[in-house]
């Protein structure tokens, strides 16, 4: 029998079952935890959850971000009132709301005040660069009943015709734009995830084939003692799931602290032009589905390789 590679030198000549019982010993499986289907494998296991997390938990954000967003835009309307020549800002608001109260399907139409408007734009500008020397235009906001059918471009006609300067937004623009972004990050999360799928199944099949080769001697011996290969791959692949479940519980705490260090930076709006929603705790039960599926890929990859180059050795 040819002697492994990494085998002691004081080992070199003993009987075959003394051997065994001595690689046996530190260990609780067939391979060893420590060389090539060791620490190695669980840091990279740990950067692949790691980064599944977050591609994850970023998808899952901006849904929730946009489903926000959809459900406050699609319920109301916006009037810009914008400078005339022929009628004051006054008149104009009044022609608009008395237009917009008397249309069927119309809750309320109120016109913000200066403070309100400059509101509304230092999230962009930042907060004090308003000043009371920039010109804002003048806005109406306006509420709809939700079962309610309204023609919009009949609408915008019809207040164009009641005073100059008035100008209808149905937010039809930002909610495509929405829905355009929610679709490209949560394909962006898939595509993610099956390259760090097959990134990981990759390897995990590179690190069982050299774990098997690196312990041949091992297992020509339990094959002499009788062990068949579901017996032998079920040993290696027990030791893969624990190697990758530990790696994805590491990456997975670490994609966790992320999330929370973000959240306190973002607390005060310093960390985010626009502000963003934070991980429910359904959501992070969701990221926990990542070290789970990661162990489970890289216990089945495992025992699947074994099985096959098992099979080509005996």
């Amino acid at each position: 029998m040819a002697e492994s590679a990494g085998a002691p030198p004081e080992e070199t000549g003993l009987p075959w079952t003394e051997r065994l019982r001595r690689m046996a010993a530190p260990q609780k499986g067939v391979m060893p935890a420590a060389g090539t289907t060791g620490p190695t494998l669980v840091l990279v296991i740990a950067a692949m959850s790691f980064l599944a997390c977050l591609a994850l938990g970023a998808s899952l954000i901006v849904s929730k971000a946009a489903s926000g967003w959809e459900s406050d835009l699609t319920g109301t309307l916006t009037v810009q009132v914008k400078p005339s020549d022929e009628v004051s800002p006054d008149d104009q608001i009044a022609a608009a709301r008395s237009l917009l109260l008397a249309t069927p399907g119309i809750v309320k139409a109120e016109a913000l005040g200066q403070e309100e408007t400059a509101a509304l734009i230092e999230p962009w500008l930042g907060t004090g660069t308003v000043s009371d020397s920039l010109p804002l235009p003048r806005l109406i906001d306006v509420e709809l009943d939700k079962d309610a059918e309204i023609d919009m471009e009949a609408l915008a006609a019809r207040l164009a015709d009641a005073a100059p300067g008035l100008v209808l937004d149905t937010h039809r623009q930002w909610i495509e734009d929405l829905l355009g972004a929610t679709s490209a990050a949560r394909f962006l999360a898939f595509a993610v995830l099956v390259i760090i799928s097959a990134t990981t199944i990759a390897l995990v099949i590179f690190a069982s084939r050299a774990g098997l080769s690196a312990n041949q001697e091992v297992v020509e011996v339990l094959h002499l003692c009788g062990a068949r290969d579901g017996f032998i791959a079920a040993e290696i692949q027990r030791h893969f799931f624990d190697l990758g479940w530990r790696g994805g519980l590491i990456g997975f705490g670490l994609a966790l602290f992320t999330f929370l260090l973000m959240e306190i930076l973002a607390a005060d709006g310093a960390l985010f032009l626009v502000p963003l929603p934070s991980l429910s705790a359904l959501h992070y039960l969701w990221l926990m589905v990542v070290p789970a599926a990661l162990a489970l890929v890289v216990a089945a990859t495992a025992r699947f390789t074994v099985l096959r180059v098992l099979g080509r050795m005996m």
